[in-house]
């Protein structure tokens, strides 16, 4: 399906008066757009209000951002900010449109995306490498922690390095290693075997993006949904109907996602419980010795020496402050099932009423089509 020029024209021009009706519907929504000196559209930003609300107090305050291209006359590039929540689903954070993919349409949607989360507020961000908006983060969220996903540092490795069965072991090894220990032991002979690596690495700025980010597997999150499920990529569509049907998919995830989450009985959420599970079974003949208390004190002390017939650490139990003898209670509360349904049973993403209803803001801002 295409669109022409007046109905990218007019679709520009209500935009003002699309996203005043969708702030009314969805209350606390984040709205905001920029226009060059002609009034002609740059960029916008839209965070519905009790999504960003439910992230903030609901989920691992981890973030994957990125970019990806439209294939339109007018708008280039789509901004998304998304997280995973306690079953490990893709939950939409913020996104935007821009005319370009470059640092001042990067810095502006960071910016926005930081006002909505609120001032002090950490999180850590994830990105790829090569993604425009990666060398923006850090300027703006100047003390929050960013990294890379372990795909991009794949790539990258393979790039510089080149690719190796055994080399591709050790990385995969090293990057879904448990522990720091682990972790710094098998990156050690991973650096080993590629020295050029090694070297860009080690460089004082690659180091804090690189160096325990490996290890962030889990939370690599795909974007692409966002156009598989809409199409979006394939034609010129106007900015409200874009929008609109990202709103609408959202609204059908969170319905879908509600009546998964009422149907919960277990204490933990359904891929928490399968993760437990693995790790209960990968731990089977493992040894585990109780160091003798070094204090006397009326209250146990529980410290280990676990080993896998390998490799011997010591683990203090101590320092979770929780029930040790539940292995559920050592389970962060972001994958609990009761969690995770206040989630999404909670709230929704509401949809506008028909335009004829729509309430005209005061004073009415003009937006013309793009250069």
């Amino acid at each position: 399906m295409s669109f022409s020029d007046s109905e990218h024209e007019e679709s520009f021009k209500n935009l003002p008066v699309y996203l005043h009706n969708l702030r009314r519907t969805n209350p606390h929504t984040h709205t905001h757009f920029k226009t060059d000196l002609m009034d002609r559209f740059q960029s916008c930003f839209l965070a519905i209000g009790w999504v960003v609300h439910e992230f903030i107090n609901c989920f691992l305050p981890v973030i994957f951002i990125g970019s990806a291209r439209l294939r339109g006359n007018y708008l280039k590039t789509m901004f998304v900010v998304v997280a995973k929540d306690g079953n490990n689903l893709t939950f939409s954070i913020a996104f935007g449109m821009a005319v370009e993919n470059n640092m001042v349409s990067c810095t502006w949607f960071l910016m926005r995306l930081k006002e909505s989360l609120g001032q002090g507020r950490e999180v850590a961000f994830i990105s790829n490498m090569d993604d425009v908006v990666s060398s923006c983060v850090n300027n703006v969220f100047t003390d929050s922690y960013h990294g890379y996903t372990c795909q991009s540092v794949h790539k990258y490795l393979c790039i510089r390095v080149g690719s190796g069965r055994s080399l591709e072991t050790l990385f995969w090894i090293t990057s879904k290693s448990y522990t720091m220990s682990i972790f710094e032991q098998i990156f050690s002979r991973l650096s080993h075997d590629a020295r050029e690596m090694l070297t860009n690495i080690g460089h004082p700025k690659w180091a804090r993006a690189y160096f325990p980010i490996i290890r962030w597997n889990v939370l690599n999150m795909e974007i692409r949904q966002y156009f598989s499920v809409l199409s979006l990529n394939q034609c010129n569509v106007p900015i409200i109907t874009l929008i609109e049907g990202i709103r609408e998919y959202m609204q059908n995830t969170f319905v879908e996602r509600s009546i998964m989450a009422g149907s919960l009985t277990t204490v933990l959420t359904p891929y928490a419980q399968m993760v437990l599970q693995r790790r209960m079974q990968k731990f089977v003949g493992w040894q585990a010795t109780q160091t003798p208390q070094q204090i006397s004190s009326p209250l146990p002390t529980y410290v280990y020496l676990v080993s896998d017939f390998k490799t011997t650490c010591v683990v203090d139990l101590n320092a979770r402050h929780l029930n040790m003898h539940e292995l559920v209670d050592m389970v962060q509360v972001y994958y609990h099932a009761d969690v995770f349904q206040l989630v999404y049973q909670t709230q929704t993403v509401h949809p506008l009423p028909p335009p004829s209803d729509w309430e005209i803001p005061e004073p009415l801002m003009a937006v013309l089509l793009p250069m």
